[in-house]
């Protein structure tokens, strides 16, 4: 779990013998990959990379789970970037303006290409152009459109899909909404003023509404009869629907080892019927925090009453400094709710 700023990076590696396969998911924004003055400095995704690549490893599989910046920001300057992305990755599954459109025979629609700059100190002219023309032109492999309730096998994983449906990417044969910039969407607004006690005598869920959200790419994870679940920022309706179908329920569990919360721990993205489905060991919230809505207390109380046993972790620890801080027993909390300085590396 990288420390990816507001946003989602992670990278599953299954280890057998001397054979390494390696699944990235998401980059978080751009300065997860480098930042600074002629992005001289790098972020944890390029520090993680450059690893790998001392390792004479590769990224088997990138999963871009949907197209807000703070989930696909860091992976476009990895692709501009020369040396890294474009060398190192074998297989790209991501649900593209152009994929979504060829799958519903569909008028391309320009609009909604990711541009890739050619300014760039590292790139060539004819790299500049967009994220789609640039995968076709690498010699990774483009996987087709997954949607809820299909499997798919990658090496050693086996994927079984809950988001998007068709419905939902068939909203997206429009030209897409811009999210908004960083500062517009940043704020200290959040509900650390209220205490656990009284985050939990009272919850009325609300759905998220967002259309890059509903198209989020979200799903279980499975090799060697070890589950986790990864949900991106899917919506909290699909996600249920789809684990009913495959036999899910309150009285049957899903149980996984990991489960990382949608949205950063949005409020409307996790409802206690969702969490009364699954039994995790560990959750993971991927957020620093900063922007509006993100790692609500309202959603961390949701879990802590669903899940006696389960641990929360942070990949920051000034989040969990600021949801405890009204809290009496702050020892009790420390044990629950587990913040890192820094990325942090999970066996399992």
């Amino acid at each position: 779990m990288l420390q990816a700023n507001h946003g989602d990076c992670f990278l599953i590696s299954h280890t057998n013998g001397n054979k390494v396969f390696n699944i990235l998911i998401d980059g978080g924004n751009k300065t997860t990959f480098s930042h600074g003055p002629h992005q001289r400095y790098s972020g944890e995704l390029r520090i993680l990379l450059d690893e790998l690549k001392r390792k004479d490893q590769y990224i088997d599989l990138l999963i871009l789970t949907h197209f807000d910046d703070d989930h696909i920001g860091g992976l476009i300057r990895g692709y501009e970037t020369r040396g890294y992305l474009q060398e190192m990755v074998k297989r790209v599954w991501f649900n593209s303006s152009l994929a979504i459109t060829d799958y519903f025979e569909h008028t391309k629609i320009v609009e909604n290409e990711i541009s890739i700059s050619s300014s760039a100190a590292q790139t060539t002219a004819e790299q500049g152009s967009t994220l789609e023309k640039l995968l076709m032109k690498t010699e990774c492999e483009l996987l087709p459109i997954q949607t809820a309730g299909e499997k798919l096998e990658c090496g050693p994983f086996t994927f079984k899909i809950l988001s998007p449906t068709k419905e939902c990417l068939k909203k997206l044969l429009c030209i897409w909404p811009k999210e908004k910039s960083d500062g517009e969407t940043s704020g200290s607004e959040n509900d650390y003023h209220l205490t656990f006690d009284e985050l939990q005598s009272e919850d009325n869920f609300e759905e998220d509404t967002s259309l890059s959200n509903e198209s989020s790419i979200a799903f279980i994870i499975e090799a060697e009869e070890k589950k986790m679940l990864f949900l991106g920022d899917a919506h909290n309706n699909i996600i249920i629907k789809s684990l009913r179908e495959l036999g899910y329920s309150e009285d049957f569990k899903l149980d996984v080892e990991f489960f990382k919360i949608s949205h950063h721990a949005s409020k409307y993205n996790t409802s206690l019927e969702l969490l009364n489905m699954i039994d995790a060991k560990k959750y993971l919230i991927s957020s620093n925090g900063v922007k509006k809505g993100a790692v609500s207390k309202k959603t961390i109380s949701r879990i802590m009453k669903s899940s006696k046993d389960g641990v929360v972790f942070f990949n920051y620890k000034e989040v969990v400094d600021r949801i405890i801080f009204k809290e009496k027993n702050k020892d009790f909390y420390s044990e629950k709710l587990i913040g890192f300085s820094k990325s942090q590396e999970f066996l399992v």
